[in-house]
């Protein structure tokens, strides 16, 4: 019976392009999807960081057919409305189109799909995992749990946020983007690529229950108090999904790992559940290669740990921070669960950062007092590694590169009474001199180089 190198539980866009990396370096991958595609599916809107995502990927073409953002017409701070300009990164896909794109890319990547097929929950085997069908077992050496909420890998997870649920449906017509809140949701609405409109409200549990007798209505109250969809007609089928943020306790290990909404979950405000998909993928097939090609397996887990933790932490903090800014009904219930300021950021050491300027080329320079160069687990071609990589409190991340420029080794020849000037001929002995004045004056104007 064959062992599969890799088998992917969930043919989303997490799944499909994991799998569709591995097979492109070199392994043995199937997928199991339980669906049938297309399939309908609820999260049409795509932040702006998908398309550079494909363009790297080469599934540019999975964005035929989406509408490029018009604007948005917003009522949140305050009671005013307000549009906002489009944004021409981002797009309204159908999502049964989009995501059949992705897996007949995996597909055609040589990766065999199994669709439908109902997987049961795995169990290790002597020779590794074995996923239970219908008629057989799939054995393999590693596995991704791609299932999405589903979890079919289980575990427990941890809530990041307050219990939420989203109330949606769609209706034959067009009109804006649009963003209102009310005092117990904040709802949303956006063209689809099909003809159609479709409406969400975000909503606390408790209000749902109060209400269960009547979904329709309490639906149509929620976009009232919203105050930008007067336009829609009076709907009666209407759906309910869990839209609750979470994260799994453990997302990797020697020889499993869980990625898009198996692994986490973020408030719908950050309009990126694809987009960070996407990027658990790729952090995930790097990842496996490097365990299953007998790279250092440390680095590996830990690169992916702290990958899925930041992005979570990320966007934790800038939900918390934009439903604080809300004002209106800042006292109810709802607004109270999910609202914090956000966290000082500037850093205590240093003035604010501010562009290079000709006379600092002659001033002592030295790191940031709050800047540390430290090993960590980082992505080198295809496999994790250590590398040294410099480390600050305004950093989203470790950053060992800056382009095509590794920092650590430049950062070896930084001394404290060494000028700018000075530093900048010692490291055009190894780049461009053009090269090295760039990367110096990133390092200047994020405040990680500072005059002494």
């Amino acid at each position: 019976m064959t062992t599969w190198d890799v088998c992917v539980l969930g043919g989303g866009p997490a799944g499909s392009v994991c799998a569709l990396r591995l097979a492109r370096l070199g392994h043995r991958v199937v997928l199991l999807e339980r669906r049938p595609f297309p399939r309908p599916h609820v999260g049409e809107a795509l932040s702006p960081g998908v398309r550079p995502l494909l363009d790297v990927l080469g599934l540019a073409h999975a964005l035929d057919g989406s509408l490029p953002s018009r604007g948005v017409l917003v009522r949140w701070e305050d009671r005013t409305t307000h549009e906002e300009p489009p944004d021409p990164r981002a797009v309204t896909v159908d999502r049964g189109h989009f995501d059949h794109a992705l897996l007949a890319a995996a597909r055609a990547a040589g990766v065999p799909v199994r669709q439908p097929a109902r997987a049961g929950r795995p169990r290790r085997g002597p020779g590794g995992w074995e996923v239970p069908l219908r008629h057989d077992v799939l054995r393999a050496r590693f596995l991704v749990d791609a299932s999405g909420r589903h979890r079919v890998c289980g575990g427990t997870t941890t809530a990041t946020g307050p219990r939420t649920l989203a109330l949606h449906t769609a209706w034959p017509g067009a009109g804006p983007t649009r963003i209102g809140t009310g005092p117990q949701a904040w709802c949303w609405g956006a063209p689809l690529p099909d003809g159609t409109f479709r409406a969400m409200a975000f909503v606390d549990p408790d209000l749902l229950r109060r209400h269960a007798f009547d979904v329709a209505r309490l639906y149509h109250h929620l976009l009232d108090t919203a105050g930008l969809f007067a336009d829609r007609p009076r709907v009666l089928d209407v759906a309910v999904c869990d839209a609750t943020a979470y994260r799994d306790d453990a997302p990797v290990t020697d020889d499993c790992v869980k990625v898009g909404e198996a692994a986490f979950t973020l408030d719908p405000l950050t309009s990126s559940g694809v987009d960070s998909a996407l990027h658990s993928a790729m952090a995930a097939a790097v990842t496996v290669h490097t365990l299953l090609s007998d790279g250092d397996r440390d680095a590996a887990l830990a690169f992916y740990r702290d990958s899925r933790d930041r992005t979570v932490a990320r966007h934790t903090t800038w939900t918390a921070a934009h439903y604080d800014r809300h004002q209106p009904y800042r006292d109810q219930p709802f607004w109270r669960r999910r609202a914090a300021p956000p966290p000082g950021t500037r850093p205590p050491d240093t003035r604010a950062p501010r562009p290079l300027t000709p006379a600092d080329l002659h001033r002592p320079v030295r790191l940031s007092a709050d800047a540390a160069v430290v090993p960590t687990p980082c992505p080198v071609g295809d496999v994790v590694t250590l590398r040294r990589a410099l480390t600050h409190p305004s950093l989203p991340a470790p950053v060992a590169h800056v382009a095509d420029t590794e920092l650590a080794p430049l950062l070896d020849y930084l001394e404290p009474a060494r000028s700018l000037a000075d530093l900048l001929r010692a490291w055009s002995a190894h780049l461009p001199a053009r090269q090295a004045e760039e990367t110096a004056r990133w390092l200047f104007e994020q405040g990680l180089l500072v005059t002494a």
